[in-house]
C-alpha cells in the first residue's frame, strides 16, 4: 500500500503581502521582518533581506544590495506589506508576554511580583465595583474656574514659569488681576469697622 503524502496548507497571506508583484518580493518581507536588528544599520538588514530574497547578482557588492534593498523598502506595497506582517508579528508575541507576566507572579524575588498579580487578576477575575453617583448640575464661570485653578496651582507651589506654560501669557496676567481684584473685594467684605457712637448736639 502506498502512502499518500498529503500537502500541508500554507498559512494564509494579508491582503498586502498578496499584493505583491512575485513570491520574491514576499520572501523579501519576510526575512526584512525576521532578521535580528544588525549593529552594521538598517541598511545592512536591507541588503541582506534582498540578497536571501534573491535580487541581484551571487557575488553583488554590498553597496549594490543594500541599493537594491532601500529602493524595495520604498516602494509602497512593500511598506503596506511590512506592516501587515508587523501587526501580526505583534499579535503573535501575545504568548510570549502572557508567559513572561506568569514568570514575573511566580518569582517572590521581582519587584514587580505584586504588581503582575493584580495585573492578572484584574483580567481573570474582575471586581464588579458599584456606584452611587448624585449628579450635581453646576453652572461655572469659566474665569472664575480658572481662578480656582490658578489658586490651586499656587498653594502647590508652582513656578511662575510653569504658570505661564498652563495659561498662557496673555491669559495669565488677566486671571492675576482679577485674583488681586477678588482678593481686595474679600478683604474689603471682612473688614470690621469699629467706632464710638457720639449723640449728636440737638
Amino acid at each position: 500500500m502506498v502512502a499518500i503524502a498529503r500537502r500541508e496548507p500554507e498559512p494564509e497571506m494579508g491582503p498586502a503581502m498578496r499584493a505583491l508583484p512575485s513570491n520574491r518580493w514576499r520572501t523579501f518581507v519576510s526575512h526584512y521582518l525576521m532578521l535580528p536588528p544588525s549593529r552594521v544599520g538598517v541598511f545592512s538588514n536591507q541588503a541582506e533581506a534582498a540578497r536571501r530574497a534573491g535580487f541581484g547578482h551571487p557575488r553583488s557588492h554590498v553597496n549594490t544590495m543594500a541599493r537594491i534593498g532601500y529602493r524595495m523598502v520604498q516602494d509602497e506595497r512593500i511598506q503596506a506589506a511590512i506592516a501587515e506582517e508587523s501587526r501580526k508579528m505583534l499579535r503573535g508575541g501575545g504568548f510570549e508576554a502572557v508567559k513572561q507576566l506568569l514568570a514575573i507572579v511566580n518569582n517572590p524575588e521581582h519587584r514587580d511580583q505584586i504588581k503582575a498579580i493584580g495585573m492578572v487578576l484584574a483580567r481573570t477575575d474582575p471586581e464588579v465595583t458599584r456606584h452611587d453617583m448624585n449628579i450635581v448640575h453646576r453652572h461655572i464661570d469659566p474665569e472664575q474656574e480658572e481662578l480656582e485653578e490658578l489658586r490651586a496651582c499656587r498653594a502647590l507651589g508652582t513656578p511662575r514659569e510653569k504658570l505661564l506654560e498652563i495659561f498662557g501669557g496673555n491669559k495669565l496676567p488677566m486671571l492675576e488681576a482679577l485674583e488681586a481684584a477678588d482678593t481686595e473685594r474679600r478683604a474689603a467684605s471682612a473688614k470690621v469697622i469699629e467706632g464710638e457712637v457720639v449723640d449728636a448736639p440737638l
